[in-house]
């Protein structure tokens, strides 16, 4: 009996099982939308973080994910829907060796995405008579409506000057997911996974710990001087090599703020749609403001990945040294100490380290990664608006590469889907969901709802901040295994 058992205990090591929740971030190289697609059509993605079991990677990044579109709801004249809606299934990944294996995932977040994922994984659009823009155009057309002769400006304001977003959902190549395994996957077979970037040596993590320790910690407001975002970046390279990276991991540069670029982040926060270029708060270390900014963002200006980067004096054999801060805004905030309206970040600062580390490391342009812990960083603490930040303390460390030809670019991909109808169609579905909306909402008492409950939500953000000596409560997200937690412990080992 002892030697089946023993028997058993070598047959599980040498196969190994994802559980049933685990992460696999993807990035789409097909597109997919609700007005053009069709149930059956086939949706394609990249692995752009490996999934880790037992300190091995067991799916590489580059791995290619396959599924199906399950069901769609089109709004299409919007006569009989409101809010598109989108079913994705995915059923097989294939490893770069070409080995197909089964999968059962749903889809469990899509990044920086204004849609709502339903409990099955299914997503849902939001109703385009819910922008910003249009809810403040009823108000004035309820003052308006108030006398008979007022109706053609009613209209003139409804039909020309506030426009309802796009109601269709379209994800075009390129668009980011997270799936959960919702089914036990075929055993892996151990497979030996050549890692894509080295570590440090022993003289050189010396060398590095002792270039650490004459660096800044912490970034610190422009206005307050408040201590503000982590230090969790160290870049060896050159601007035009860190450049060539971020471009090629799908990041673009903010804008300087300005009449046009605020305008322009104006319209889309009323309109509900996002901006890739939006400008970004100014930080300082030692009295410097970053040498420059990176962000990936998608269809919601709430919401968005972003890094500030700083050069240094030092230098690591010659090459530049540089240093960044990265942090993933979550939402909107308002009454904050110094500002009116700022964003709010996630408490997690590692996993926004761990993101930008997959997303570099997935184009190739890095040659080394790895991470030092630093024991003067706080664990828990609070950035200059309140926001608590909680961090392992450690430092991403990597080292770039003229990056001449970055993996996973979609550029060239050229597959595409209409995202909607002619001018005409758009005119008329906007007038009939234009029409449907006042029928249902353009009265005293569903404004009056609608104005408590902006009140009630702004209240909650103001009064939400937790006391940074406190420390939270665990989150069901940090409760999961999750491939861009730990990039040491995964990734990198």
């Amino acid at each position: 009996m002892s030697f089946a058992y023993v028997l058993l205990a070598l047959n599980l090591l040498a196969t190994r099982q994802a559980p049933l929740g685990a992460q696999l971030h993807i990035r789409l190289t097909s597109p997919v939308g609700s007005y053009a697609s069709r149930p059956g059509d086939p949706v394609n993605a990249v692995l752009i973080a490996p999934l880790v079991l037992g300190g091995e990677t067991v799916l590489p990044a580059g791995s290619q994910v396959s599924g199906r579109l399950k069901s769609v709801q089109r709004v299409g004249m919007g006569f009989v829907h409101e809010l598109a809606a989108l079913d994705l299934e995915f059923t097989s990944i294939t490893l770069p060796n070409g080995e197909s294996l089964p999968l059962s995932a749903r889809v469990q977040d899509l990044d920086n995405a204004r849609e709502r994922l339903m409990a099955d994984g299914s997503i849902r659009g939001t109703r385009p008579t819910s922008s910003l823009s249009y809810r403040f155009g009823g108000y004035i057309r309820t003052a308006l409506a108030w006398e008979w002769h007022a109706r053609l400006a009613v209209w003139l304001i409804k039909g020309f000057l506030l426009q309802v977003p796009e109601p269709e959902l379209y994800y075009p190549a390129g668009v980011e997911m997270t799936l959960a395994l919702t089914g036990t996957m075929a055993p892996f077979p151990p497979t030996a996974v050549e890692p894509t970037t080295r570590r440090l040596t022993d003289d050189e993590r010396a060398r590095m710990d002792a270039l650490i320790a004459e660096l800044p910690t912490r970034t610190h407001s422009l206005y307050s001087n408040r201590p503000s975002d982590l230090i969790n970046f160290v870049f060896i390279g050159s601007r035009d090599e860190l450049a060539a990276a971020f471009e090629a991991a799908g990041w673009t540069q903010p804008t300087r703020a300005g009449l046009r670029a605020n305008i322009r982040r104006i319209r889309a926060v009323a309109d509900g749609r996002g901006d890739s270029t939006a400008p970004m708060t100014d930080l300082l270390v030692q009295d410097a403001k970053a040498d420059m900014s990176w962000q990936k963002t998608f269809n919601d200006v709430a919401k968005r990945h972003h890094i500030r980067i700083w050069k240094q004096s030092a230098s690591w054999d010659g090459r530049e040294i540089w240093i960044g801060a990265a942090t993933h805004d979550i939402d909107f905030a308002y009454m904050r100490p110094g500002t009116a309206m700022t964003h709010k970040i996630a408490e997690n600062v590692d996993r926004e380290r761990d993101k930008v580390v997959n997303d570099l490391v997935f184009t190739s342009c890095v040659d080394m990664a790895d991470d030092m812990e630093r024991l003067d960083v706080p664990i828990l603490t609070q950035n200059a608006t309140g926001d608590p930040m909680r961090t392992d303390s450690r430092i991403a460390i990597l080292q770039m590469n003229a990056c001449e030809e970055p993996a996973g670019s979609l550029d060239g991909a050229g597959a595409t889907l209409p995202r909607h109808g002619s001018k005409l169609q758009r005119f008329a579905r906007r007038e009939i969901l234009s029409f449907r909306s006042d029928l249902l909402r353009e009265n005293m008492y569903w404004r009056g709802y609608e104005g408590m409950r902006y009140m009630i939500t702004a209240y909650r953000q103001r009064g939400g901040r937790s006391n940074a000596s406190d420390p939270p409560p665990p989150s069901a997200e940090d409760s999961q295994s999750s491939n861009r937690a730990s990039f040491v412990k995964d990734m990198l080992r």
